[in-house]
């Protein structure tokens, strides 16, 4: 049977703003993406009692440095005015619709003011009390800083991720998600993980096979991996805040990426989420 669905519905006016979960970023909102309620499904993100919903206004171009102080980048000078948000967490049944359904909140969050380069975290904590998890993202690793050596590391893992893609092992990268599919599907919202898994596998298989669509080689300027969900994945993007494993068309600004947030069980490398 389908789990309640846990959504963080989100409108913004004039604001970036970056919308993490315990921990995780789980969505970046530019200015105009969310001028209509933006909905994100964040049940894969929550656990069973307290959850953290963090709020990053004015969140910087670069994911690794997302809450710094941004003035003396050349999007700075376009980024001003007035600014807004709305925030409201609710739990649906999975007959519900979110545009029509009003359940009472977990957490809301209100603000107005300016928009300028200067970060500011706004928090709210609610409970739940539907036993999402426990994760595997929960009992990984954790690292309190990101030196080099764990930052070798983990590009070294994502090398071999990309170097899969770029070989045509798709099946054997789809296998590597096993454990991600299964914790998004069955543990997140209680359906089968064969139906994405199929999709994954086809969608994968589609974009290698089509000549108008190249997977991005990863050059490591162009890489930048940030720790997430308190010190336990790291996540895997780009300068760009594109995803690092991507897909992009040749013709068009149209991408295809591929989320990976990667961390160490036991003493192996996953994808976590």
């Amino acid at each position: 049977m389908p789990n309640p669905r846990l959504i963080v519905r989100v409108q913004t006016k004039n604001l970036r703003a970056e919308i993490w979960l315990n921990g995780a970023s789980v969505a970046m909102l530019l200015p105009g993406e969310a001028d209509t309620p933006v909905s994100i499904p964040v049940n894969e993100f929550a656990v069973l009692g307290g959850n953290a919903l963090g709020i990053l206004l004015h969140a910087a171009p670069r994911p690794s440095a997302a809450g710094e102080p941004w003035a003396s980048d050349e999007e700075a000078a376009s980024y001003t005015g007035p600014a807004s948000l709305s925030v409201r967490v609710a739990q649906y049944s999975p007959s519900e619709s979110v545009a029509a359904a009003n359940p009472s909140p977990l957490a809301t969050l209100e603000w107005q003011g300016l928009a300028a380069p200067l970060p500011v975290m706004m928090e709210r904590r609610f409970n739940v009390d539907f036993a999402y998890g426990p994760w595997a993202w929960q009992s990984a690793q954790r690292y309190e800083s990101f030196d080099r050596v764990l930052r070798a590391r983990a590009y070294d893992y994502l090398a071999y991720l990309h170097g899969l893609l770029a070989a045509g092992r798709i099946a054997e990268f789809v296998e590597i998600n096993r454990l991600r599919l299964e914790e998004i599907t069955r543990g997140a919202y209680g359906v089968s993980p064969q139906p994405l898994r199929r999709t994954l596998t086809q969608a994968i298989e589609q974009h290698a096979a089509n000549e108008e669509w190249s997977l991005l080689p990863l050059e490591p300027r162009e890489i930048d991996l940030r720790l997430v969900a308190g010190g336990r994945m790291i996540e895997c993007l780009r300068t760009n805040r594109h995803h690092a494993l991507e897909y992009a068309h040749k013709e068009s600004p149209a991408t295809f990426f591929l989320p990976a947030m990667i961390g160490v069980l036991g003493d192996s490398w996953q994808i976590l989420r």
